[in-house]
Protein backbone atom coordinates (compact mmCIF):
# COMPACT_ATOMS: atom_id res chain seq x y z
CA UNK A 1 0.00 0.00 0.00
CA UNK A 2 1.48 3.43 -1.06
CA UNK A 3 1.08 6.31 0.37
CA UNK A 4 -1.16 9.08 -0.88
CA UNK A 5 1.11 12.38 -2.66
CA UNK A 6 -0.73 15.02 -0.61
CA UNK A 7 1.16 13.00 2.56
CA UNK A 8 5.01 13.94 1.36
CA UNK A 9 3.96 17.93 0.28
CA UNK A 10 2.31 18.72 3.65
CA UNK A 11 5.42 17.32 5.29
CA UNK A 12 7.69 19.23 2.88
CA UNK A 13 5.29 22.64 3.95
CA UNK A 14 5.85 21.48 7.71
CA UNK A 15 9.61 22.42 7.20
CA UNK A 16 9.83 25.61 5.65
CA UNK A 17 13.30 26.77 6.41
CA UNK A 18 15.22 23.31 5.41
CA UNK A 19 13.06 22.45 2.28
CA UNK A 20 13.33 25.65 0.98
CA UNK A 21 17.04 26.14 1.77
CA UNK A 22 17.13 22.79 0.10
CA UNK A 23 14.72 23.86 -3.01
CA UNK A 24 17.37 27.44 -3.67
CA UNK A 25 20.83 25.59 -4.13
CA UNK A 26 19.37 22.39 -6.20
CA UNK A 27 17.58 25.19 -8.41
CA UNK A 28 21.05 27.78 -8.53
CA UNK A 29 22.53 23.79 -9.86
CA UNK A 30 19.97 23.60 -12.50
CA UNK A 31 20.28 27.15 -13.59
CA UNK A 32 24.45 27.12 -14.12
CA UNK A 33 24.22 23.81 -16.04
CA UNK A 34 21.18 25.12 -18.21
CA UNK A 35 23.55 28.56 -18.63
CA UNK A 36 26.65 26.37 -19.15
CA UNK A 37 24.62 24.23 -21.85
CA UNK A 38 23.11 27.30 -23.53
CA UNK A 39 26.91 29.14 -23.93
CA UNK A 40 28.28 25.17 -25.21
CA UNK A 41 25.62 25.05 -27.58
CA UNK A 42 25.50 28.76 -28.81
CA UNK A 43 29.50 28.59 -29.50
CA UNK A 44 28.60 25.19 -31.40
CA UNK A 45 26.13 26.09 -33.32
CA UNK A 46 27.76 29.57 -34.36
CA UNK A 47 30.41 27.92 -35.10
CA UNK A 48 29.18 25.04 -36.94
CA UNK A 49 27.19 27.52 -39.33
CA UNK A 50 30.51 29.58 -39.98
CA UNK A 51 32.77 26.88 -41.75
CA UNK A 52 32.17 24.63 -45.24
CA UNK A 53 33.54 21.70 -45.95
CA UNK A 54 33.77 22.81 -49.48
CA UNK A 55 36.23 25.99 -48.41
CA UNK A 56 39.74 24.93 -47.96
CA UNK A 57 41.85 27.69 -45.53
CA UNK A 58 45.52 28.25 -46.41
CA UNK A 59 47.36 29.91 -44.23
CA UNK A 60 51.45 30.64 -43.42
CA UNK A 61 53.24 27.61 -42.19
CA UNK A 62 53.14 28.02 -38.40
CA UNK A 63 50.13 30.33 -38.06
CA UNK A 64 46.89 29.03 -36.39
CA UNK A 65 44.92 31.68 -37.38
CA UNK A 66 44.32 34.24 -39.96
CA UNK A 67 45.41 37.37 -38.15
CA UNK A 68 48.70 35.91 -37.19
CA UNK A 69 48.73 34.53 -40.95
CA UNK A 70 51.13 36.44 -43.15
CA UNK A 71 51.17 35.18 -47.32
CA UNK A 72 53.67 36.93 -49.77
CA UNK A 73 52.17 37.58 -53.24
CA UNK A 74 54.39 35.24 -54.75
CA UNK A 75 53.12 32.37 -52.36
CA UNK A 76 49.68 33.38 -53.14
CA UNK A 77 50.29 32.55 -57.01
CA UNK A 78 51.50 29.56 -56.00
CA UNK A 79 48.08 28.32 -54.69
CA UNK A 80 46.06 29.17 -57.57
CA UNK A 81 47.27 25.74 -58.95
CA UNK A 82 45.69 24.09 -55.91
CA UNK A 83 44.02 20.90 -57.80
CA UNK A 84 39.90 20.57 -57.44
CA UNK A 85 39.13 24.27 -56.88
CA UNK A 86 36.10 25.89 -58.34
CA UNK A 87 36.46 27.96 -61.35
CA UNK A 88 34.52 31.78 -61.31
CA UNK A 89 33.00 32.17 -65.05
CA UNK A 90 35.62 33.46 -66.83
CA UNK A 91 38.16 30.52 -65.97
CA UNK A 92 39.73 32.17 -62.96
CA UNK A 93 40.23 29.63 -59.79
CA UNK A 94 37.60 30.62 -57.00
CA UNK A 95 40.61 31.47 -54.73
CA UNK A 96 39.69 34.69 -52.31
CA UNK A 97 42.55 36.45 -50.76
CA UNK A 98 41.95 38.21 -47.69
CA UNK A 99 43.67 40.37 -45.18
CA UNK A 100 42.24 39.66 -41.78
CA UNK A 101 43.21 42.60 -39.25
CA UNK A 102 41.73 44.17 -36.08
CA UNK A 103 39.87 47.57 -34.80
CA UNK A 104 38.95 48.89 -31.49
CA UNK A 105 35.23 49.36 -31.81
CA UNK A 106 33.07 50.90 -28.94
CA UNK A 107 30.26 48.43 -27.27
CA UNK A 108 26.68 49.54 -27.31
CA UNK A 109 26.26 50.72 -24.17
CA UNK A 110 25.91 49.67 -21.29
CA UNK A 111 28.64 48.65 -20.80
CA UNK A 112 29.95 50.50 -24.23
CA UNK A 113 33.74 49.82 -23.61
CA UNK A 114 35.96 48.90 -26.59
CA UNK A 115 36.29 45.88 -28.46
CA UNK A 116 38.45 44.11 -30.71
CA UNK A 117 36.05 43.46 -34.25
CA UNK A 118 37.97 41.42 -36.89
CA UNK A 119 37.91 43.78 -40.13
CA UNK A 120 38.75 41.67 -43.20
CA UNK A 121 39.88 43.32 -46.54
CA UNK A 122 38.23 41.21 -49.65
CA UNK A 123 37.79 41.70 -53.12
CA UNK A 124 34.31 40.51 -55.37
CA UNK A 125 35.71 36.23 -55.30
CA UNK A 126 34.78 36.32 -51.44
CA UNK A 127 31.32 36.66 -52.05
CA UNK A 128 31.78 33.51 -54.49
CA UNK A 129 33.97 31.76 -51.98
CA UNK A 130 31.46 32.47 -48.97
CA UNK A 131 28.25 32.04 -50.51
CA UNK A 132 26.22 32.30 -47.34
CA UNK A 133 26.98 36.10 -46.84
CA UNK A 134 23.92 37.84 -48.44
CA UNK A 135 23.41 41.36 -48.28
CA UNK A 136 20.30 42.52 -46.60
CA UNK A 137 20.75 46.29 -46.05
CA UNK A 138 22.13 49.03 -47.95
CA UNK A 139 24.59 48.03 -50.58
CA UNK A 140 27.48 46.76 -51.65
CA UNK A 141 31.07 49.06 -51.05
CA UNK A 142 32.59 50.55 -53.81
CA UNK A 143 35.73 49.10 -53.78
CA UNK A 144 37.86 52.24 -54.53
CA UNK A 145 35.80 54.03 -51.43
CA UNK A 146 36.26 54.51 -47.96
CA UNK A 147 33.60 52.00 -47.74
CA UNK A 148 32.42 49.25 -45.51
CA UNK A 149 29.69 46.43 -44.68
CA UNK A 150 28.99 45.32 -41.71
CA UNK A 151 27.95 41.42 -40.10
CA UNK A 152 24.29 41.50 -38.57
CA UNK A 153 25.84 40.77 -34.85
CA UNK A 154 28.64 43.38 -35.36
CA UNK A 155 25.48 45.70 -35.68
CA UNK A 156 23.62 45.18 -32.62
CA UNK A 157 26.48 44.95 -30.67
CA UNK A 158 29.21 48.48 -31.29
CA UNK A 159 28.14 51.73 -31.70
CA UNK A 160 28.36 53.39 -35.20
CA UNK A 161 28.00 50.42 -37.30
CA UNK A 162 24.07 50.89 -38.90
CA UNK A 163 24.13 51.81 -42.36
CA UNK A 164 25.52 55.56 -42.40
CA UNK A 165 27.41 55.44 -39.56
CA UNK A 166 31.59 56.27 -39.60
CA UNK A 167 34.40 54.34 -38.11
CA UNK A 168 37.51 55.02 -38.07
CA UNK A 169 40.45 52.59 -38.54
CA UNK A 170 43.48 51.87 -39.55
CA UNK A 171 47.28 51.81 -37.91
CA UNK A 172 49.09 55.66 -38.80
CA UNK A 173 46.38 57.26 -41.16
CA UNK A 174 43.35 56.60 -39.25
CA UNK A 175 40.72 57.11 -42.10
CA UNK A 176 37.05 57.18 -41.18
CA UNK A 177 34.94 54.71 -43.04
CA UNK A 178 31.46 54.92 -44.22
CA UNK A 179 29.00 51.60 -43.26
CA UNK A 180 26.71 51.31 -46.71
CA UNK A 181 25.24 48.00 -45.84
CA UNK A 182 24.98 44.78 -43.53
CA UNK A 183 25.48 41.05 -44.35
CA UNK A 184 24.19 37.95 -43.06
CA UNK A 185 25.99 35.03 -43.34
CA UNK A 186 23.74 31.87 -41.60
CA UNK A 187 24.53 33.18 -38.34
CA UNK A 188 28.09 32.17 -38.43
CA UNK A 189 31.09 33.78 -36.88
CA UNK A 190 31.63 35.52 -40.16
CA UNK A 191 28.58 38.03 -38.81
CA UNK A 192 30.87 39.35 -36.60
CA UNK A 193 33.03 41.10 -38.81
CA UNK A 194 33.68 44.59 -40.69
CA UNK A 195 34.43 43.85 -44.71
CA UNK A 196 35.95 46.18 -46.60
CA UNK A 197 37.57 46.37 -49.79
CA UNK A 198 41.42 44.77 -49.75
CA UNK A 199 43.20 47.96 -51.16
CA UNK A 200 41.51 49.87 -49.25
CA UNK A 201 42.11 48.33 -45.90
CA UNK A 202 45.64 47.60 -46.83
CA UNK A 203 46.63 50.63 -47.47
CA UNK A 204 45.04 52.02 -43.67
CA UNK A 205 46.64 49.39 -42.17
CA UNK A 206 49.95 49.89 -44.11
CA UNK A 207 49.97 45.91 -44.93
CA UNK A 208 51.38 44.64 -48.68
CA UNK A 209 50.13 41.31 -47.90
CA UNK A 210 47.27 38.68 -47.14
CA UNK A 211 46.75 36.72 -43.91
CA UNK A 212 44.87 33.93 -46.03
CA UNK A 213 43.78 32.43 -48.96
CA UNK A 214 40.00 30.63 -49.20
CA UNK A 215 39.74 28.67 -51.67
CA UNK A 216 36.20 26.82 -53.02
CA UNK A 217 36.28 23.13 -53.86
CA UNK A 218 34.20 21.48 -56.96
CA UNK A 219 34.06 18.62 -54.27
CA UNK A 220 33.80 18.53 -50.61
CA UNK A 221 35.48 15.03 -51.36
CA UNK A 222 38.18 16.50 -53.12
CA UNK A 223 39.45 18.52 -49.61
CA UNK A 224 42.00 16.03 -48.75
CA UNK A 225 43.94 16.01 -52.42
CA UNK A 226 44.18 19.76 -51.76
CA UNK A 227 45.14 19.71 -48.59
CA UNK A 228 47.72 17.80 -49.30
CA UNK A 229 49.08 20.08 -52.25
CA UNK A 230 48.91 22.98 -50.21
CA UNK A 231 51.12 21.12 -47.45
CA UNK A 232 53.55 19.86 -49.61
CA UNK A 233 56.45 21.44 -51.58
CA UNK A 234 54.50 23.01 -54.30
CA UNK A 235 52.99 25.55 -51.88
CA UNK A 236 54.56 24.90 -48.58
CA UNK A 237 51.52 25.51 -46.34
CA UNK A 238 49.14 25.11 -43.92
CA UNK A 239 45.87 24.59 -44.77
CA UNK A 240 42.40 23.05 -43.21
CA UNK A 241 38.77 22.83 -44.25
CA UNK A 242 37.23 26.49 -43.12
CA UNK A 243 34.60 24.00 -40.95
CA UNK A 244 38.14 22.69 -39.07
CA UNK A 245 39.45 26.22 -39.07
CA UNK A 246 36.39 27.55 -36.88
CA UNK A 247 36.32 24.68 -34.51
CA UNK A 248 39.74 25.32 -33.90
CA UNK A 249 38.91 28.72 -33.35
CA UNK A 250 36.87 27.76 -30.37
CA UNK A 251 39.31 25.73 -28.16
CA UNK A 252 39.03 27.98 -25.60
CA UNK A 253 35.42 27.67 -25.00
CA UNK A 254 36.19 23.83 -24.57
CA UNK A 255 38.71 24.40 -22.08
CA UNK A 256 35.85 26.74 -20.13
CA UNK A 257 33.22 23.84 -20.37
CA UNK A 258 35.59 21.53 -18.71
CA UNK A 259 36.33 23.76 -15.77
CA UNK A 260 32.67 24.95 -15.51
CA UNK A 261 31.53 20.98 -15.71
CA UNK A 262 34.05 20.09 -12.51
CA UNK A 263 32.38 23.27 -10.86
CA UNK A 264 28.85 22.11 -10.72
CA UNK A 265 29.81 18.79 -10.54
CA UNK A 266 31.21 20.38 -6.69
CA UNK A 267 27.76 21.88 -6.50
CA UNK A 268 26.03 18.75 -7.46
CA UNK A 269 27.68 17.06 -4.73
CA UNK A 270 26.76 19.77 -2.31
CA UNK A 271 23.24 20.07 -3.52
CA UNK A 272 23.19 15.95 -2.55
CA UNK A 273 24.62 16.90 0.90
CA UNK A 274 21.78 19.09 1.41
CA UNK A 275 19.22 17.10 0.25
CA UNK A 276 20.48 14.33 2.66
CA UNK A 277 20.21 16.73 5.51
CA UNK A 278 16.71 17.93 4.75
CA UNK A 279 15.72 14.54 4.55
CA UNK A 280 17.65 13.52 7.93
CA UNK A 281 16.08 16.35 10.20
CA UNK A 282 12.91 14.57 8.66
CA UNK A 283 13.42 11.27 9.89
CA UNK A 284 14.79 12.50 13.14
CA UNK A 285 11.67 14.30 13.97
CA UNK A 286 9.06 11.83 12.40
CA UNK A 287 9.82 8.83 13.72
CA UNK A 288 6.92 7.99 16.05
CA UNK A 289 4.71 8.99 12.98
CA UNK A 290 6.72 6.34 10.92
CA UNK A 291 6.04 3.39 13.29
CA UNK A 292 2.48 4.57 13.42
CA UNK A 293 2.40 4.53 9.40
CA UNK A 294 4.33 1.03 10.16
CA UNK A 295 1.61 -0.04 12.56
CA UNK A 296 -1.09 0.70 10.23
CA UNK A 297 -0.19 -1.49 7.45
CA UNK A 298 2.63 0.56 5.72
CA UNK A 299 5.47 -1.57 4.53
CA UNK A 300 9.05 -0.54 4.43
CA UNK A 301 9.05 -0.28 1.00
CA UNK A 302 6.22 2.62 1.17
CA UNK A 303 8.29 4.36 3.77
CA UNK A 304 11.74 4.17 1.51
CA UNK A 305 9.23 5.60 -1.63
CA UNK A 306 7.29 7.91 0.75
CA UNK A 307 11.25 9.50 1.28
CA UNK A 308 12.72 9.39 -2.17
CA UNK A 309 9.04 11.10 -3.14
CA UNK A 310 9.34 13.94 -1.25
CA UNK A 311 13.04 14.14 -2.07
CA UNK A 312 12.47 14.02 -6.16
CA UNK A 313 9.10 16.96 -5.48
CA UNK A 314 12.10 19.33 -3.82
CA UNK A 315 14.31 18.11 -6.75
CA UNK A 316 12.18 18.53 -9.41
CA UNK A 317 9.87 21.88 -8.61
CA UNK A 318 13.87 23.35 -7.84
CA UNK A 319 14.40 21.88 -11.63
CA UNK A 320 11.29 24.10 -12.58
CA UNK A 321 12.62 27.33 -11.26
CA UNK A 322 16.10 26.75 -12.53
CA UNK A 323 15.20 26.45 -15.82
CA UNK A 324 12.53 28.96 -15.93
CA UNK A 325 14.91 31.48 -14.60
CA UNK A 326 17.54 29.98 -17.71
CA UNK A 327 15.49 30.96 -20.19
CA UNK A 328 15.75 34.76 -19.23
CA UNK A 329 19.27 34.65 -21.08
CA UNK A 330 18.12 32.16 -23.89
CA UNK A 331 18.45 34.26 -27.03
CA UNK A 332 20.49 36.84 -25.89
CA UNK A 333 23.72 37.90 -27.92
CA UNK A 334 26.78 37.17 -26.14
CA UNK A 335 30.66 37.20 -27.34
CA UNK A 336 33.73 35.51 -26.61
CA UNK A 337 37.30 36.31 -26.92
CA UNK A 338 39.05 33.93 -29.25
CA UNK A 339 42.58 33.19 -27.93
CA UNK A 340 43.75 32.19 -31.73
CA UNK A 341 42.57 35.66 -33.09
CA UNK A 342 42.21 38.08 -30.18
CA UNK A 343 38.87 39.13 -31.32
CA UNK A 344 35.31 38.42 -30.49
CA UNK A 345 32.91 36.51 -31.78
CA UNK A 346 29.04 37.03 -30.99
CA UNK A 347 27.15 33.80 -30.35
CA UNK A 348 23.59 33.12 -28.97
CA UNK A 349 22.66 31.57 -25.93
CA UNK A 350 20.21 28.73 -26.53
CA UNK A 351 18.04 26.43 -24.37
CA UNK A 352 17.40 23.33 -26.13
CA UNK A 353 15.57 20.22 -25.45
CA UNK A 354 19.11 18.85 -24.52
CA UNK A 355 19.75 21.24 -21.92
CA UNK A 356 15.94 20.28 -20.71
CA UNK A 357 16.91 16.91 -20.28
CA UNK A 358 19.97 17.30 -18.45
CA UNK A 359 18.81 19.34 -15.99
CA UNK A 360 16.06 16.96 -14.99
CA UNK A 361 18.22 13.83 -14.97
CA UNK A 362 20.55 15.94 -13.14
CA UNK A 363 17.51 17.08 -10.53
CA UNK A 364 16.42 13.47 -10.22
CA UNK A 365 19.85 12.43 -9.59
CA UNK A 366 20.46 14.74 -6.78
CA UNK A 367 17.48 13.99 -5.29
CA UNK A 368 17.42 10.13 -4.98
CA UNK A 369 21.48 10.14 -4.23
CA UNK A 370 20.60 12.57 -1.15
CA UNK A 371 17.54 10.66 -0.06
CA UNK A 372 18.63 6.37 -0.45
CA UNK A 373 20.18 6.73 2.96
CA UNK A 374 17.72 8.92 4.89
CA UNK A 375 14.71 6.26 3.30
CA UNK A 376 16.76 3.03 4.68
CA UNK A 377 17.20 4.22 8.04
CA UNK A 378 13.38 5.63 8.11
CA UNK A 379 12.33 1.75 6.65
CA UNK A 380 14.65 0.17 9.66
CA UNK A 381 13.16 2.00 12.74
CA UNK A 382 12.14 0.06 14.97
CA UNK A 383 7.98 0.32 16.00
CA UNK A 384 7.78 -0.30 19.30
CA UNK A 385 10.66 1.26 20.70
CA UNK A 386 9.85 4.35 17.97
CA UNK A 387 6.29 4.49 20.15
CA UNK A 388 7.43 3.82 23.12
CA UNK A 389 10.05 6.79 22.89
CA UNK A 390 7.53 8.98 21.73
Amino acid sequence: MALPLYYNWRNLLVRKLSTGLTFVIVAVVVAVLAVLLSFSEGIRASMKSSGSSANIVALQTGATAESTSIIRPEEAARMMQTPGVAREPDGQPLVSHELCVQASIPRRPPPGNPANVAVRGVDDTAFLVHNEVKLIEGRMFNPAAHEVIVGRAARERYRNLEVGGQITIGRSTDKTFTVVGVFEAGGGALESEIWGPRSMISDVYLRRFTSSAIMRLEDPGAAPAAINYIRGPAVRMNAKTEADYYVDLSSKTREIVVLTTILIAIMAVGAVFAVATTMYTSVDSRRREIAMLRTLGFSRRSVIVAFLTESLLICLAACAVGLIGSLFVSGSRQDFLSDQTWTVIAYELRITPVTVAAAIGLSILVGVAGAVAPALRAARIRVIEALRKG
